[in-house]
This record gives structure tokens, sequence and C-alpha cells, in this order.
């Protein structure tokens, strides 16, 4: 069932490439992890109940449950697997991007994997915490980028912390991160990558969990970043009866204009002819310092984070080499580069027209390898091949095709039928009424330092819904929380590690509205940050005095 694959999009573009070296070709993680795992019929004999109880799954029959049928391929134990050490780095990154923390860890909590497929393309696999680990719930954890594969490692948070947890593939099989090609002449897999597939398999997880533990769920959660944040919304908006609580890190609101519009546009700034880079990941640094020494400082505190990006105004043109300076050794750029990296800071326009509102934001310089500009020898970035792959396949319901130069790409010609396939893809909806009126519960979060996904799509949007629905009204079920120096998906300038999730099963089970977060960074950090964070309008900032290091030290803003 598992596709293992490069995966330095899903834990935060720079930290991961930094700490696993990861941003080649090759596979940061194995197929084959362990020789350690017992078989079912050699497992200690504490295990001889629960593991009659999970192979019984095998012959579960899901033909009837949910809107489509299903069927489970396999059902084993898994007692005592050790994991390899990037692989722990993965559990412990995915906890970061799903608000729900966990420590590396040597090997899988023991539990019950159920792998099946539900029809028409999807695959799912889920694990099940042992009957005194359980605490009771369901989670579906969704997959991220443009899916296409069950990537074990997302639902290892979720089950460490007693979770009955199911991810899916998106409904198609598919080369990690971005490959569209699947998407072709294909409108029926576009819509279960979008939203569907999530659903489905959230029926199916339900049915399975009540058939393991001879017991309902009391309570059902969603959680994602990126796409899986898409995720969330969707739910929120198409299927509000599926979740009680809905956590979303970083969504794409404008999903299909963010592929067609803003992934060329970056592409363009860094591959000028469609081919070669102008400009490669080993600027980062220089360029970072730069914009800190113009921007840092306008929040009342310098720390190496920019608290919003909006209050600065910055021009590379500063970094245009002057004489005796080198290039080459990375202490300037050159004309070209500059040219690169302003365009890279603004927002797409043709003749002085602005078509689409939401550029790269400054202060997130750190999230930039591999997103939007490469890093040598490990081939082209994020934006290059979704802008690529995305505008042949994915954009439009009528496929430009294998053949379609993607610089030919005209935005404005084709916005009715980007329009379209914006109905499919992008989870815009305003009205979040159904799901407030059962009792759901949504926490959103973004950080100011996120390359691949501007915070100010998502603050746009949630002032849409809050414009709709009344501002007292939506602070009675959804939060959203802006945070200064988080980049994409694990990582950042600033505190990065925090705990959604029980805020949000707090929230939702107890009726406890969550008052903040605590963003902190990872343990043994030093020196180790902690900083408030509040639902917006509201905001964090420094008291301009006291240790800048501790979470005494900032005041809530209502703005």
């Amino acid at each position: 069932m598992y596709r293992k694959s490069n995966r330095v999009f899903i834990i935060g573009l720079a930290s991961s490439c930094l700490i696993l070296a990861a941003c080649s070709t090759q596979n940061v993680t194995s197929a084959n992890k362990s020789t350690h795992m017992p078989s079912s019929d050699k497992l200690p004999a504490k295990y001889a109940e629960v593991s009659k109880q999970c192979l019984a799954l095998d012959g579960l029959n899901l033909e009837s449950v949910g809107d489509q049928p299903s069927q489970i391929v396999r059902a084993k134990m898994v007692v005592g697997e050790k994991v390899e050490k990037n692989q722990s780095i993965y559990f412990k990154k995915y906890g970061h991007s799903q608000g729900n923390p966990m420590p590396e860890e040597e090997s899988y909590p023991d539990h019950c994997l159920v792998e099946g497929y539900t029809t028409p393309h999807i695959q799912f696999a889920m694990r099940l915490p042992l009957n005194e680990n359980w605490n009771g719930r369901f989670m579906l954890a969704a997959c991220e980028a443009w899916c296409g594969a069950v990537e074990e490692e997302v639902t290892v948070p979720g089950l460490y912390h007693g979770y009955a947890t199911l991810t899916n593939n998106g409904g198609h099989y598919s080369r990690f991160p971005f490959d569209g090609v699947w998407a072709n002449d294909d409108i029926r897999a576009r819509e279960y990558f979008a939203h569907k597939a999530n659903h489905v398999t959230a029926q199916v997880g339900k049915a399975i969990t009540e058939a393991f533990y001879n017991k309902k769920p009391e309570y059902s959660y969603i959680t994602g970043f990126s796409k899986g944040g898409n995720a969330g919304l969707m739910a929120v908006q198409r299927y509000p009866e599926d979740f009680d609580g809905v956590f979303v890190k970083a969504p794409v609101v404008n999903y299909n204009p963010k592929n067609a519009a803003h992934f060329p546009w970056v592409s363009k700034a860094v591959y000028p002819d469609g081919k070669t880079p102008v400009i490669y990941s080993d600027k980062v640094a220089l360029i970072q310092a730069s914009v800190l020494q113009v921007c840092d400082s306008l929040d009342g505190l310098a720390d190496g984070v920019i608290d919003d990006p909006r209050k600065c105004q910055y021009d590379p043109q500063v970094l245009l080499c002057e004489t005796g300076q080198s290039e080459a050794d990375n202490e300037c750029l050159n004309d070209i580069q500059v040219k690169a990296v302003r365009k890279l800071y603004a927002k797409p326009e043709k003749d002085g027209v602005v078509y689409f509102d939401y550029p790269t934001d400054l202060g997130s310089e750190l999230d930039w390898p591999m997103a939007i500009i490469p890093i040598k020898g490990a081939g082209p970035t994020f934006s290059y091949t979704g802008a690529v792959t995305g505008l042949r396949y994915m954009a439009t319901k009528t496929n430009f095709g294998k053949t379609f130069d993607w610089l030919d790409f005209d935005y404005h010609s084709k916005l009715d039928e980007i329009a379209e396939m914006s109905k499919i893809l992008d989870p815009d909806a305003i009205d979040l009424s159904a799901f407030k009126e059962r009792g759901g519960k949504v926490i959103i979060v973004h950080g100011w330092a996120d390359a691949m996904i501007s915070a100010n799509m998502t603050i746009d949007w949630f002032e849409k819904v809050r414009g709709f629905m009344g501002a007292d009204t939506v602070d009675t079920f959804a939060q959203l929380y802006i945070v200064p120096g988080m980049t994409h998906g694990s990582g950042g300038t600033g505190p990065y590690v925090y705990d959604a999730q029980t805020a949000l099963v707090n929230w939702v089970e107890k009726g406890i509205i969550p008052s903040h977060l605590i963003m902190e960074d990872e343990p043994n950090t030093v020196p180790f940050r902690q900083r408030p964070s509040y639902p917006y309008p509201a905001y964090s900032k420094y008291k301009g005095a006291g240790d800048p290091n501790k979470i005494t030290s900032f005041e809530k803003v209502p703005q």
C-alpha cells in the first residue's frame, strides 16, 4: 500500500533540507524499515486477544458502508516495530504541522494496522491504538501537496495521542509532491482529490473504529496542513456532519488561482527561459539578512522575527553588486537576480493590472529552498513542477495536454475555465452556518513566514466569513491564529511548536473557548522561547521590556 518518496515539502521546506539533507531526488525513508516486528502468530501472549480482534477486521464487510463500497486488503498487528531516524523526525514534524506535538520515537506505538480502498481509486491506511490506549476518538489525517500516496507518517501523531487515525492517497496514485498527470481529462478524479476522498474514507474509518472497539467513536476530528488544510475547510463547507472538530494549518483557500497564477509567476522569475534558474538557494541567507535589517525591528524587537510583513517596504536593489563585491561568493546579487527576487515579492500582474493578490511575503526566505528557489543539484522547485504539470492537466476543465509549453499560458484568457475548476478545488465558501449549527469547531493556524501560501490569503477569506456571518457569531465556533516567523510545515524563525489539538478537543467536548495558543521552540533549544498567539484579529506584541524569550514579556493587542 505504501509508496515512499521525497517529501521535503511536508515538514517545512528550509528546516527539512538542513536537518535531513533530503533535498535531492533520493528517498528519505525506506519501504522496508523493520526486521524487528514479530509476525502476528509470534506475538507475546498479552497480545493474543487484541491480535484476534485486529485480524478479524480482515473479514469486515465494508461494501454497504457510506457513499461508496470499500474493501479491506489486510489487517495486522504492529508491535515493537522500529523506525529509522529520519522517519522518527518526520513523526515529530508532522506533529508540528498538525498542531498535535509528539517527540521523536524509535518505534511505532503498538497498534492494529488496517489497509484498504474505497471506490473508485482511494487507498487508505488506518492505525488503531490498543484498547487501553484509545481515547475514544476518530481522526482523519489528510494528505498534503497533490497527494498520490498513503503516507504512513501522517497518522502517527494521532496514533501517539490515542486516536484511531486514518489517512488516504487523495483518490489517485502519483509522484509526490506536485504531479498533475493523474488529473488528465478526469474531472471525477479532481473531485475526489478536492474533497470526496476524505468524506468517503471518514465514513469507512468510523465503521472500522466501531468494529474494532465494539463502540462508536465519541467524537471525530480532521487535521492537516496545506492541501490537508484545504481538506478541513472542505469538510466544514461541504460535509458539516463529518467531523466535530477541524484543525487547519496553512490552507490554500484560492487553490486553483494559486496553482494557475502564482506558481507560474514565481517560476518565470526564477526560470526566465523556462528551463535554467538564475538564482539558487545559496543566496537565501544573504537575502534574509537584508530583509531583516530593514524589517525586523519595526515591531519593537530585533529578534530575527518579522511580526507582520505588511508593515515593511523592501527593495532587493540594495543587494546589487558593487565594485569589489563577488556574486559568486554570495556577497551580493547580480542585476538578473535582483529582478528575480523583486518579482518574487511582487503581485502577479499584466500590463499593470494585478491578477493575483498574494505574493511571496517578506520574512519567508527561510522557506524558499525547493519551494520557489532550487538547491543546486536537487532538480526543479515545487513551484516550477506545479506550474508545468498543473497548467497542463489540472487548472482548466479542458486539458492543454502533454505538449503544452507552460510559458505560453495566458491567465486572463482562461479566467472562465479557471473559475469553473475553482468551484471544485477551492474551499472558499463563506457561509459556514451548517457546521456551526451542528456544534462543530474549527481552529486555523497560518504562519507569516510561509513561502508557499501567504497568510494574507487566509486572513482575507476569514474576514469575508466574519463579514457574512458576523464576527461575534464566528467567534463562537471558529478561530484563526496568525503566527510570526512560522514557515509552511514545520520550522521557522519564531517559535513553531504548539498544541492546538488539545485546545480543539476542550472546545468541542467541554465548551472551553481557547483564549490563546502557546508557541514554543523545540525542547532543548537554547535559548528556549515562548510566545502567546491570540485569535485573529488580536495579536501578541513585545511589551518593550523584559526577557524576549519569555511569554510574560508579550501582551495582547486586540486591534
